[in-house]
């Protein structure tokens, strides 16, 4: 998500009108989860159009499916520049001086293709880092930030911008065009056009174009672990399934009236990849408890005990990953981890691997999930 502020939580109605609109009897799963909440935020460069984001942040692997919406027409973000062209095409794109950014950043954060290696980098206090290399890749993003400059052309009727990039793992001084039509060129490092209406455009729905290849990819890592092994054999021996959606980000829901984990990941995607993995035994463990009768609680109940079982089942799900993640790394599969820890939850693996007690791993865990331990 965005700065925190920039988001306005939307009541129970709302929230309960906005599922009944976008959902689709096919993925009638996606919705059935309790406690979603409805967060919007404007988009000032579409003129009438906001961000919706349908979301449970209670849970880990974390869910959301994003739209863009303007109270009656819903465009759901598939991971894809698709969206964008269609509300283009529509007339809506607003650009000028003051938005132009919003614009470039959004499109970074809500579209992928597995074959452009490039990132914009708008705020240099988000850099995408982690790890060793971090510091040094931090550096030079300010060293680029501070020769950032942007002029609006009238004669080619757009914006040039001088800006840091991601660019195969380095962090790059960029030299980017974007036009008043919403395409966006990058000239240097590398020339890419983006946003350019050439690509063939697929249904805006939860489907995957690639589910098969995806779920045969990601069980066949799986299937390395002895863990990871026997969780997959007791969710299929209870007729259990994995449906991947198409969507931002890698994240995944399991529900238990419909025995499904869903997985989300972007329409373009082809190939598996570690969040996947990650998103992957998430669910499949969360599933498993829920055959034990561990369920997430009534987000209607009281609110410490609401949150005090969602951290314990957080809690299985991490150790779960830790358990599998090692007997990947083990098979040659050491990325996994890696990417793992350097999603916030390195603490938590330390934890694990120096056998802390279980109340260390809890109070690290609330501190992962933002959460307060109340000692007995």
């Amino acid at each position: 998500m965005a700065d925190s502020g920039d988001w306005q939580l939307l009541d129970t109605y709302e929230t309960k009108k906005f599922i009944k609109e976008v959902s689709d009897p096919a993925f009638g799963g996606l919705f059935d989860g309790p406690g979603y909440d409805l967060w919007t935020r404007d988009l000032q460069f579409l003129d009438g159009y906001g961000h919706y984001l349908l979301c449970n942040k209670g849970t880990f692997p974390y869910f959301a499916l994003h739209y863009i919406s303007n109270g009656e027409d819903h465009f759901y973000l598939d991971g894809s520049e698709h969206p964008l062209e269609l509300l283009i095409r529509h007339g809506c794109l607003c650009l000028d001086k003051d938005n132009v950014m919003d614009y470039i950043g959004f499109h970074s954060d809500v579209t992928f293709y597995p074959y452009r290696k490039v990132k914009f980098i708008i705020d240099p206090s988000k850099t995408p880092y982690s790890g060793a290399s971090a510091m040094g890749h931090h550096f030079k993003t300010l060293k680029h930030h501070a020769k950032f400059d942007l002029h609006e052309s009238a004669e080619d009727a757009c914006f040039y911008v001088h800006m840091p990039l991601l660019y195969n793992g380095e962090t790059v001084g960029g030299y980017v065009q974007v036009m008043k039509s919403g395409q966006i060129n990058i000239l240097e490092p590398v020339k890419i056009p983006l946003m350019d209406g050439k690509r063939e455009h697929a249904p805006l729905d939860y489907d995957h174009l690639h589910e098969k290849d995806l779920l045969a990819q990601n069980l066949d890592i799986l299937m390395q672990s002895e863990e990871g092994k026997r969780l997959w054999e007791t969710i299929k021996s209870y007729n259990g399934e994995l449906k991947f959606v198409s969507g931002v980000g890698s994240n995944g829901l399991a529900i238990a009236s419909r025995s499904t984990g869903y997985i989300v990941a972007p329409e373009n995607i082809e190939t598996c990849s570690p969040y996947q993995i990650i998103t992957m035994i998430g669910v499949l463990r969360e599933m498993e408890l829920m055959l034990m009768g561990k369920k997430r609680p009534d987000p209607h109940g009281e609110l410490h005990e609401v949150l005090e079982q969602h951290l314990i089942i957080n809690l299985e799900i991490l150790l779960e990953i830790c358990i599998i993640g090692d007997e990947l790394a083990s098979a040659g599969h050491e990325d996994i981890l890696r990417k793992f820890k350097e999603s916030g939850f390195g603490d938590f693996y330390s934890g694990y691997k120096n056998e802390v007690s279980g109340e260390d791993l809890v109070r690290i865990a609330a501190r992962i999930f933002e959460l307060k331990v109340i000692e007995e």
